[in-house]
């Protein structure tokens, strides 16, 4: 068995705050734990968005809040081997001196070494997140909680006549109900077994990258400008002009003769790519359709596509004051509109996208598939 190697960094959240971690690098586990033995289920962006329509429209309370060490509440099921070398190693011999001090080495390089098997589960390691995503949902199904059946990272609790409902990615939960004294009572009970939680309370949450803003006429706004301008500042071509859409009427022309970018630039394209594709699934949805198709060229981008991105960042800039804005009429009438287009690639492939309606207001947009005709 290949021990695992400790790695230490920092990183700056959003917020400018700087958070050290200590992590393992499990990249070695890919080739012993098969991915369905070790993948977590993670909420979906359209139920973080559509409950907290539901959160506005029944004037809930709403707290979010993020478990601190969490995935070492969670033990450790396998014989897993880290390695802390250098610095690493003398800091861990100076927390418990009568316990690691006897199994401190020297490796090859003179330097200090220290092998240690993991008891609980460490950032970095393959199988951690679904530990932890067990751990806390035994924990809420021990509170009476019941698994959405739409999504495993949703949970919804009934409360003296009203639904308590939790989601959550991995640490990060959004919890709400009616009454703010359940909303205190189910936070100080998580506190109990994770200890003291950094929680936001109020009508302005910063959640998964969105800022979820419900107003007083019961609208959620989801304004992610903050994250538009920081990926057009990455952006390494000049942004001069400006267009009136995501795309321009030949966005599905491919020319099979075009030049095929460079590797580090294809790499920057992946990731701008990426970076569109995550903003686009939750605050700008008139930029679905030319994503849609930029993702499908990730893997052998060429300088037209390049054109193509620029294009829809381009536009990004020159809208940043849109914002996605929902409400709900009625809740207890809801419809579902699907809608299919099928040859809009030269190669014979279709797009669906299904959109969900509380009344006569669209909510979100939940699919858009791109598949191939066989």
């Amino acid at each position: 068995m290949e021990a695992l190697k400790a790695i230490m960094f920092l990183k700056e959240k959003r917020c400018g705050r700087l958070k050290g971690q200590t992590c393992a690098d499990g990249r070695s586990q890919h080739d012993t734990i098969p991915k369905e033995d070790a993948a977590s289920p993670m909420v979906a962006p359209e139920s973080v968005i559509i409950t907290s329509v539901i959160d506005t429209k029944e004037g809930h309370d709403v707290a979010t809040t993020d478990i601190p060490g969490t995935y070492l509440s969670a033990d450790m099921d396998d014989y897993v081997i880290m390695v802390l070398e250098g610095k690493s190693a003398e800091l861990m011999v100076k927390t418990a001196p009568s316990i690691y001090r006897k199994y401190l080495g020297m490796g090859s390089d003179n330097e200090p070494v220290l092998y240690a098997q993991l008891q609980k589960a460490l950032y970095g390691c393959l199988k951690s997140a679904l530990l932890f995503y067990k751990k806390l949902l035994s924990d809420l199904q021990d509170y009476r909680f019941v698994v959405n059946p739409y999504d495993a990272c949703v949970t919804n609790k009934m409360i003296r006549g009203k639904q308590m409902t939790v989601c959550w990615h991995v640490d990060d939960l959004k919890i709400s109900h009616a009454d703010s004294k359940e909303v205190s009572r189910i936070l100080k009970c998580l506190e109990g077994k994770y200890g003291k939680l950094c929680t936001t309370r109020g009508k302005v949450h910063n959640y998964l990258g969105m800022t979820l803003h419900s107003t007083k006429k019961g609208k959620v706004k989801i304004p992610m400008v903050d994250y538009l301008k920081e990926g057009i500042e990455d952006f390494p071509e000049e942004l001069s002009g400006c267009v009136a859409t995501p795309a321009a009427d030949h966005l599905f022309d491919i020319d099979p003769d075009k030049a095929q970018l460079d590797e580090p630039t294809a790499r920057q394209f992946h990731t701008s790519v990426a970076k569109l594709l995550f903003v686009y699934k939750r605050a700008r949805h008139d930029i679905q359709t030319a994503v849609a198709f930029l993702t499908m060229r990730v893997k052998l981008p060429d300088k037209d596509n390049s054109k193509k991105l620029r294009w829809v960042i381009l536009y990004l800039k020159g809208t940043l004051d849109l914002v996605l804005t929902l409400c709900a009429s009625n809740l207890n009438v809801t419809k579902w509109w699907v809608d299919g287009s099928y040859t809009v690639y030269p190669v014979m492939q279709e797009h669906t996208r299904v959109t969900f309606f509380v009344r006569r207001r669209a909510v979100v947009q939940l699919v858009n598939e791109t598949t191939t005709q066989h």
